[in-house]
């Protein structure tokens, strides 16, 4: 998946991220019901499977169940 279809992912409900800061490749992500976050956004490459796990299990605190209904 690419830095860009993730954001996407995070933008939509029930997460309702939004972008509201970029340094360099960084984006910082906002939420009202989430923890912020912050990508490294380089839109050429891949983003493994175990580091958008860490991204929706760890740092924003989605069951399994939750993270896969996201990214779909």
């Amino acid at each position: 998946m690419k830095t860009k279809e993730l954001i996407k992912c995070l933008s939509r409900q029930p997460l309702k991220y939004k972008v509201i800061r970029q340094t360099g490749s960084h984006r910082t992500l906002r939420s009202e019901n989430y923890p912020e976050i912050r990508i490294s956004y380089h839109d050429t490459f891949e983003i493994s499977g175990f580091k958008i796990r860490k991204i929706l299990m760890e740092d924003i605190g989605l069951t399994e169940e939750m993270a896969r209904k996201v990214i779909k």
